[in-house]
């Protein structure tokens, strides 16, 4: 069971500022992102979109608050999603991202850090 760091999303306050920070200091390229339904941006480096953007709510401040969540691809969800019910991990249940073959399901670390688990 093969996992690897998919990308970063984080909470942008200014999304035209932060899209035009990543682009320009680092030089990604904004590029497709599925239709969410609500604000944000994915940012490419090459073919894989390793920064996601979305939009702050009113009150998002300082950076305990910039990062949304990490993602992690695994190339057999439903084996991943099995051994966290062997270790009593809850998790949300996998929902398809729009226009996509991909699966979705998030669970949250110790820390309290949001983590989404990717995969077919």
């Amino acid at each position: 069971m093969a996992v690897s760091l998919h990308h970063v999303n984080i909470r942008a306050r200014d999304l035209e500022e932060t899209t035009a920070f990543y682009v320009d200091a680092l030089g990604l390229i904004e590029g497709f992102r599925p239709p969410f339904g609500f604000a944000g941006a994915w940012l490419y480096d090459g073919e894989k979109p390793v920064v996601h953007l979305t939009l702050a709510g009113p009150g998002a401040d300082g950076a305990g608050a910039a990062v949304d969540h990490i993602a992690f691809a695994c190339d057999d969800l439903d084996a991943t999603l099995q051994r966290l019910d062997r270790l009593g991990v809850p998790y949300s249940p996998p929902r398809r991202q729009p226009g996509t073959g991909i699966r979705q399901s998030f669970l949250v670390d110790p820390n309290g850090v949001a983590v989404e688990l990717q995969g077919p």
